[in-house]
């Protein structure tokens, strides 16, 4: 397996290919940004979006999200003020693994999506040695490293409970919700958490290399209804 699987090391660069894919050319899309946050990336294909709507349970930082055309406050677990089929796509980034039950809301996403809609995902591998040792820190420590490393916030730093964060637990949650996986890939990602200190972030790369692929720290895929 690894020798077919490439080794990965910009999930930004994995996600921009991705949604390229998904996405039209004709800037018409409609798209659900699920735990929409304060930013997104979909800035860098904004010109193929025509309507974005983000959902957050984060009132506050949805209102800032400046790119958004439209925010809606919800709960992913619940039932969504949404009609049925009216998304071509559902992008989460980094939300899947605070979800308590993953289920229902892969269920609702797929219940807004209209027939052959993409889902794309980008979230924690709990498979990945150095992910499920952190669990044990406490979340003070996870803030700090998080504002060093990666530059988040302290108030967008939210508990992780991984309910479906291993490969197999991923494939096998959105293939009952009706999900058929189009490209679906692993990537190191934890040398970002040493910031620009260099030795220290080839030393993660390094490390994540000698894993076997599907416990590298991050998978990112796209997913299509069926």
């Amino acid at each position: 397996m690894s020798r077919t699987i490439p080794f990965e090391t910009d999930h930004t660069a994995v996600e921009l290919r991705l949604l390229e894919r998904a996405l039209p050319a004709d800037g018409q899309a409609t798209v659900l940004e699920a735990g929409c946050g304060r930013t997104t990336r979909l800035v860098a294909v904004r010109d193929r979006i025509g309507e974005l709507v983000g959902i957050d349970v984060d009132v506050e930082a949805g209102h800032e999200n400046a790119a958004l055309d439209r925010f809606v406050e919800g709960d992913l677990c619940e039932p969504l003020p949404f009609d049925d089929a009216g998304f071509d796509l559902v992008y989460a980034n980094f939300v899947v693994e605070h979800l308590d039950r993953p289920s229902a809301a892969f269920a609702e996403w797929h219940r807004v999506l209209q027939p052959g809609g993409h889902l794309l995902l980008v979230t924690s591998n709990r498979a990945s040695p150095v992910l499920r040792a952190a669990e044990l820190l406490p979340q003070s420590t996870r803030v700090v490293i998080k504002q060093r490393g990666a530059g988040a916030r302290e108030d967008d730093v939210f508990p992780a409970v991984y309910r479906a964060n291993t490969p197999r637990r991923l494939r096998e949650q959105l293939d009952a919700a009706g999900f058929a996986p189009v490209s679906v890939l692993p990537v190191a990602t934890l040398d970002r958490y040493a910031g620009r200190r260099r030795a220290p972030a080839a030393i993660l790369r390094a490390g994540e290399h000698a894993l076997p692929p599907w416990r590298r720290s991050t998978i990112v895929g796209l997913w299509q209804v069926r």
